[in-house]
């Protein structure tokens, strides 16, 4: 899916970082590890890495003279096609950077966009990533037009240089962005459509940093085949799928794009629609990588909930991955994170398949239990000549016990408080309960 990608002449990367004062060197370790994974999700190959160590950033050009000359030699000497920055880069400092390096530069945010671009599988996700490049492109257009111009013959239909062209390019990219908003808008009234179809169903969200394993355990619960690779952002669009056949009311699960440290802001609005599946959700699994920097992972997680307006869903968090870390660092997190659940979704291949489906079928019942505790069990009577509701109730509640009486119908259910509301909505007048929730 190259073809959604702005930049795409290069293949072996040179990642440059800026040490300053606010970031300590695990936070630099950390970094390096990330922009290569980033740099391998692209299909690059990183061939070097450099650090320099500043109080402050450089405002024309970001590094201080020194160590751009060391770049630019480093580049010369390694064939480099392309330098990394990772961080967040002005349109003036692309610009002259890709001047006296002569050699494409791009920054963090670009390439995330880039790695979205490629992942780009459904046409709601290609909206989503056309709408986030022409909103980073927009305000960028002066430093990025020359090598914009290169690469596809300028942002328009028409050819040129100059202010005049970039102008035309402004004006371009802001039709573009209305046109997209508005194709969006439509995806996402035919989401809502869908939404209502699935309102009598229990609904869990799997969140977490990218690459957590989250599709994979989505496999494993659901029995789906997900496509899951090694890769940052492999999964750019909102999955569901049932739990299993015989629960009432019905458990949807739901796989969405991965969280990062610094998630480009236009990305979160343009996958705004997207990501609404966590708002909506009765119960958020956060899948983390019992491998990783934890700590990181959490905190960046419950940023970008934040953003979402979705901190007070319940979470569970599930540590993925338990097979590939020491038995010290296992009894660790277990005693750190007491109500979380560890599990390798991949297990089955270290430890003997039983573990693995041990494991997995222990979670998904943590999953029906969290629901269970949070039922309410009610008496209500259905008048005969409404009976054709009882297939509402039926999807809406578990029914535990159902009596034919002179009358009307009495029904003892159990379902979710919201359920009741819900029921209560739909049914108006035509039942009646008899009394309040027995589990009070």
């Amino acid at each position: 899916m190259n073809e959604n990608r702005l930049f795409k002449n290069w293949e072996r990367a040179l990642i440059v970082l800026l040490h300053l004062p606010n970031r300590s060197t695990s936070d630099i370790k950390n970094a390096i590890s990330e922009m290569t994974s980033l740099t391998y999700s692209l299909g690059g190959k990183v061939i070097g890495k450099i650090i320099q160590t500043r109080t402050q950033i450089d405002p024309a050009y970001f590094f201080g003279k020194g160590k751009i000359k060391e770049i630019k030699n480093t580049i010369k000497r390694k064939s480099v096609d392309a330098v990394l920055v990772d961080n967040l880069l002005g349109p003036k400092q692309i610009q002259n950077l890709e001047k006296i390096l002569e050699c494409e530069v791009l920054d963090r945010t670009q390439v995330i966009l880039e790695i979205f671009a490629k992942n780009a599988r459904t046409r709601e996700a290609k909206l989503q990533i056309y709408l986030a490049q022409s909103q980073y492109l927009l305000p960028r257009l002066v430093g990025l037009w020359k090598h914009l111009d290169r690469e596809r013959g300028g942002i328009g239909a028409s050819r040129g240089t100059g202010e005049k062209q970039i102008e035309k390019d402004r004006q371009y990219l802001r039709h573009r962005i209305t046109h997209l908003k508005t194709q969006i808008e439509r995806v996402e009234r035919e989401r809502n459509t869908q939404k209502r179809r699935r309102t009598s169903c229990l609904r869990v969200s799997l969140v977490g940093y990218t690459n957590a394993g989250k599709s994979t355990i989505m496999n494993a619960l659901t029995n789906s085949n997900l496509v899951v690779k090694d890769h940052l952002f492999a999964t750019l669009d909102s999955t569901t799928r049932l739990l299993e056949e015989e629960s009432r009311p019905k458990v949807l699960l739901s796989d969405t794009v991965g969280f990062i440290d610094n998630l480009p802001h236009e990305l979160v609005a343009a996958f705004r629609s997207t990501l609404s599946i966590i708002r909506d959700a009765d119960l958020l699994l956060q899948i983390i990588d019992a491998s990783e920097n934890i700590e990181k992972h959490i905190k960046t997680s419950e940023n970008v909930l934040k953003d979402l307006e979705a901190r007070a869903i319940p979470i569970l968090k599930v540590f993925n991955k338990i097979d590939i870390i020491s038995t010290e660092r296992l009894l660790l997190l277990e005693k750190l994170y007491p109500e979380a659940f560890f599990v390798s979704a991949l297990q089955g291949e270290f430890l003997g398949k039983k573990n693995k489906y041990d494991l997995v079928e222990k979670l998904r019942k943590k999953i029906l239990i969290f629901f269970d505790d949070r039922m309410q069990t009610r008496r209500i009577r259905l008048d005969y000549k409404n009976s054709q509701k009882l297939s509402s109730i039926y999807e809406w509640s578990k029914v535990d016990k159902i009596e034919f009486q002179e009358e009307g119908i009495l029904m003892t259910v159990t379902t979710i408080p919201g359920n009741f509301d819900r029921l209560r909505h739909d049914l108006g007048d035509k039942f009646t309960e008899l009394q309040q929730n027995i589990n009070a």
